[in-house]
């Protein structure tokens, strides 16, 4: 319970709410550093709770190239988006970076929870609405930017690129692509480049 309560959307909900909630059929699971938490395509039917640790979301994208999606840090909601979907498929892999515990709860119980306790409900809104806003911001960064401010951006954000295949990855680029536009904007002294790596002028 103690665990739960950690969760934003959960920490108003009263104590015996939260006693039916882990009465009714739910699980804890460990997944070791570098283990897969989740396949794309795996099927959403509870509420996914990463409680300890840290994770990656990543998507294949052309040519077989992973993208970073997002990166995953507890206490947080796994895939709430597609837990109450028609088409209720995972669409990311997420893969462990640390060691990481997830409860599994059962969805019609946390439904049930949602109608009893309107702060959980509340929270769970917000959850939604800000992984949208989120995800909005992610297409039209992919969408509308080009690579440069999308590099900019990430410099701001990051104080430096010291692993071009990381950043790359991050960016949803080939390391090529991302090497080519980092050596453009060197040569034009945008960016510099030191033990630290490439960073903004």
């Amino acid at each position: 319970m103690e665990e739960l309560k950690k969760l934003k959307l959960i920490a108003n909900c009263s104590d015996e709410s939260l006693e039916w909630l882990l009465a009714q059929p739910c699980r804890r699971q460990q997944y070791a550093a570098g283990k897969l938490i989740l396949r794309a395509g795996d099927p959403c039917r509870s509420l996914m709770v990463l409680v300890e640790g840290e994770a990656e979301a990543k998507m294949m994208g052309e040519e077989g190239r992973e993208v970073l999606v997002d990166k995953l840090k507890a206490p947080m909601l796994l895939a709430p988006a597609f837990l109450f979907a028609a088409e209720n498929s995972v669409p990311v892999e997420v893969t462990a970076v640390t060691d990481c515990a997830m409860w599994h709860i059962n969805r019609e119980a946390f439904f049930r929870l949602m109608q009893t306790e309107p702060s959980v409900l509340k929270g769970f809104l917000e959850v939604l609405s800000n992984k949208g806003r989120f995800l909005s911001g992610k297409m039209r960064s992919f969408a509308v930017k080009g690579l440069r401010n999308r590099v900019v951006e990430y410099l701001e954000a990051h104080g430096a690129i010291t692993t071009v295949a990381a950043a790359a990855q991050e960016l949803g680029v080939t390391r090529p692509s991302l090497s080519r536009v980092l050596s453009e904007m060197l040569d034009e002294g945008l960016v510099v480049k030191d033990e630290k790596g490439y960073r903004k002028v």
